[in-house]
């Protein structure tokens, strides 16, 4: 019975350390698997916010250089050669705005551009007048007349360059072309390059229905 007894209670002991030993080392498996994940965790939070700091660093960056691109483009605008409007365009907005409605919707739509020839203007000097022209009268009619400007548009945005002789018959132009309700604008130059500061290098007309632009210009040569 002694030996028996003995030998029972060595077996048990001995499973018993097996099975303490096993979970203890389970224990430390699983307190290493956390430890390592939080270190993974902690390093992959680590790693996302230099990211978003590194992405909102260029994001900043982008956008100030956005704004200064804006800011830039702004100052040269402003600066470069402009006057689009004058108190005789802004007097007429209304009576302007009636007449548009009036216009036969289906006629082809153009715009004509006349420039000063006294001016001597390089071409390109002269191209760039006509844009700022263009983008004056289209400015006011996104406005006042987008029917007009959807005509327009439709049509492939007819435009033609005319040229008058000097600022006293562009200014008659001008003044006939409001008061049948188009859009006229003159361009006024800064005087930075190739002509005198102030100096209206070309007048927009339009764009309206081709017989009424042409009743106000269709006198004029190509320029």
């Amino acid at each position: 019975m002694d030996k028996s007894f003995t030998l029972g209670h060595v077996l048990s002991a001995g499973a018993v350390g097996l099975l303490t030993g096993y979970f203890f080392s389970q224990s430390a498996l699983k307190h290493k698997s956390k430890e390592a994940t939080a270190t993974e965790e902690k390093k992959t939070s680590t790693n996302n916010k230099a990211e978003e700091k590194k992405s909102k660093d260029n994001n900043n960056k982008h956008t100030k250089k956005d704004q200064d691109v804006v800011e830039e483009d702004s100052e040269n605008y402003s600066e470069n050669d402009e006057d689009f409007t004058d108190e005789e365009d802004e007097d007429t907005e209304d009576e302007e705005n009636e007449d548009l409605a009036d216009f036969d919707l289906q006629e082809e739509y153009k715009m004509v551009l006349v420039i000063r020839t006294d001016l001597a203007m390089g071409k390109g000097k002269a191209a760039a007048q006509c844009c700022h022209a263009t983008l004056a009268n289209y400015k006011e009619l996104s406005k006042s007349g987008p029917k007009t400007l959807a005509r327009w548009e439709y049509f492939g945005q007819a435009k033609v360059t005319l040229k008058v002789d000097n600022e006293e018959d562009m200014l008659m132009l001008q003044a006939q072309a409001m008061s049948i309700g188009l859009a006229a604008h003159t361009i006024r130059d800064a005087g930075r390059t190739q002509i005198a500061a102030g100096s209206r290098t070309v007048l927009a007309i339009g764009p309206g229905p081709i017989s009424v632009v042409n009743s106000i210009t269709g006198k004029l040569k190509l320029y």
